[in-house]
């Protein structure tokens, strides 16, 4: 017994006397808000005008004639609108919890995406410059999607579109020659300095504005004095960036940024001659996406013959599909980039890629409060600092909750990051939010820190019970109703990882763990397992086996460390 039958039985009984298909009834079928309506919900409201009843009315009928027609479920019921639907518990809790624990680690994942290949483009800093907070919210979401996408089973590109060209490197340069030493440019922070200090002398003086031209024009014709100066600022940010994305947990498969575009752009302006697309505005050459409903033009080259991201996107989004055959292109970048990636998918559609259809933008809104204790927000090092101080903090100042840990500042690296991690990946994407201190390091309420304490607990519980758990344990003990919740949360999971996938949306995964993390915690009083009889004891820790084994892939997947002690 599989637990999609029990969904399946769901969808065929309602379908049948409801005159519907069952894959469309199994679409529509919902999970109601309280655990005592039912296991199932079916909405009537879509009938209404077909069959010319109120939505309760058509529920009733529904509910009366399913009722007889019931094996692995055992109860229909009319609620409001709804046909509700509860299954038989001892039968339910077997199922799920079998399947579960023999799957192991890899329970709730699925080979939904197998043979597709997805790339997805996040964190994307620029060179020269400390990681920004500004680009943080995209490596955290982007390293969220990642793992989600892994656990349906595609074949995820991870890609770093660094900043790695443009003028700021003339400066970056004249900055460095002025006003530095050599060994400056092998140091991240001392290079972000001079930047600072040329701003601040070019400030009225043009002679040094015009250097940084001509430094930057000897790059693009490559000079390889030029050259060799801009390669190793490159290699100093990218030692110093993956350096950071070690900390965070974050992996890239590609690091190829703007500069590996330079030969590719070329192709992208014949192709748009030759297709009929390229129009000349006051020097610059554009595409006219008017009739396409996008009143802005793409820019593909300006008046002086340089090219434009657009140009550079275009051309990275052929290489992508070209070389690594991708089913969909996703691009995690912020709101205020829309329009660029309207024009860009338009683009590539015009020029002829039916691919153009599977890109996508998956934009997110702005973080406000993210500042550290010196004031305001600069660095993401500094901010990771100040997550793993106040995390500590916090530990010490709970001490007659704490355990004596053998590396206090290691757990506290990680409370910090999963403080930050989830106070983000548990908002919509779409909207802006507030980042608070004290909320987002607090070990009660819906933090990183609690899910991890929630983790930790349940460890510790089947640690110190005193029993091995029995994989083949009778699930008929488990008759309380905290059990059942747990049973059924357990069971959502593999959906949820869809849904998350489908959507999107990171969050859909963490209010899914904030939720059982909640259902365990209201279960500990009721369901204890030391010095219980022990046939009821191995019932309850098979089911904690799973409950935490769920959480443990969840939070791994956010890019939460689960620890077995905290």
């Amino acid at each position: 017994m599989r637990v999609e039958d029990f969904r399946g039985e769901a969808a065929r009984v309602i379908a049948r006397h409801a005159e519907l298909e069952s894959d469309a009834v199994e679409r529509m079928l919902t999970v109601p808000p309280k655990p005592d309506m039912g296991d199932f919900a079916f909405p009537c409201f879509t009938l209404a005008k077909k069959l010319h009843k109120a939505p309760p009315a058509i529920a009733k009928e529904i509910a009366e004639k399913a009722a007889g027609d019931l094996e692995l479920l055992h109860g229909a019921q009319a609620l409001g609108g709804y046909v509700n639907l509860s299954v038989d518990r001892t039968r339910y809790a077997d199922a799920v919890l079998r399947e579960a624990v023999t799957a192991g680690e890899a329970y709730g994942c699925s080979r939904d995406g197998a043979g597709h290949t997805i790339a997805i483009d996040y964190s994307s800093p620029n060179i020269a410059k400390p990681f920004h907070v500004g680009h943080l919210r995209s490596t955290i979401i982007g390293g969220a999607l990642v793992r989600i996408f892994e656990a349906l089973g595609f074949k995820v590109v991870g890609i770093n579109h660094v900043g790695d060209w443009g003028t700021q490197f003339g400066r970056q340069i004249v900055g460095l020659k002025r006003f530095g030493r050599p060994e400056d440019a092998d140091d991240l922070m001392s290079l972000n300095r001079l930047y600072v200090k040329f701003h601040e002398e070019a400030d009225g003086a043009p002679e040094l504005v015009e250097e940084a031209r001509e430094w930057f024009r000897r790059q693009e014709a490559g000079d390889e004095v030029a050259l060799a100066l801009w390669r190793r600022i490159r290699d100093t940010s990218l030692d110093y960036f993956k350096r950071i994305y070690e900390r965070l947990g974050v992996r890239f498969d590609s690091y190829t940024g703007e500069s590996f575009f330079n030969d590719k752009m070329d192709a992208v302006i014949e192709e748009a001659h030759a297709k009929g697309l390229a129009t000349v505005s006051e020097g610059a050459l554009i595409i006219d996406l008017s009739a396409e409903g996008i009143d802005t033009p793409a820019l593909l080259e300006k008046a002086d013959g340089t090219t434009l991201y657009l140009t550079r996107d275009v051309a990275a989004a052929r290489y992508r599909h070209d070389t690594y055959g991708c089913d969909r292109i996703v691009y995690v970048v912020a709101s205020g980039q829309s329009l660029h990636f309207r024009q860009l998918f338009t683009v590539l559609k015009l020029l002829g890629h039916p691919w153009a259809k599977d890109c996508v933008h998956v934009n997110f809104g702005l973080v406000q409060g993210m500042s550290t204790r010196k004031g305001n927000v600069i660095y993401l090092e500094e901010l990771l600092d100040e997550a793993r101080d106040r995390a500590l903090a916090y530990m010490r100042g709970q001490i007659e909750k704490r355990l004596d840990l053998e590396d206090e500042e290691t757990v506290a690296e990680a409370v910090g990051i999963a403080a930050i991690f989830f106070a983000d990946l548990s908002k919509q994407r779409i909207k802006d939010y507030r980042f608070d201190w004290d909320l987002a390091i607090s070990f009660d309420g819906d933090t990183g820190p609690y899910l991890m304490s929630a983790h930790a607990r349940i460890a510790g519980i089947l640690r110190n019970c005193g029993l091995d758990p029995d994989p083949d344990a009778d699930v008929a003990p488990l008759v309380e109703p905290e059990a059942h919740r747990l049973v059924s949360l357990v069971a959502r999971y593999p959906d949820v990882l869809r849904e998350a996938g489908r959507l999107y949306e990171p969050s859909v995964l963490a209010n899914y763990l904030l939720e059982l993390a909640r259902g365990l915690h209201s279960s500990y009083a009721v369901l204890r397992v030391k010095g219980e009889e022990e046939g009821r004891a191995q019932a309850r820790l098979l089911l904690f086996t799973a409950v935490k084994q769920v959480l443990r892939s969840g939070l791994t997947i956010l890019g939460i460390q689960p620890l077995e002690r905290m």
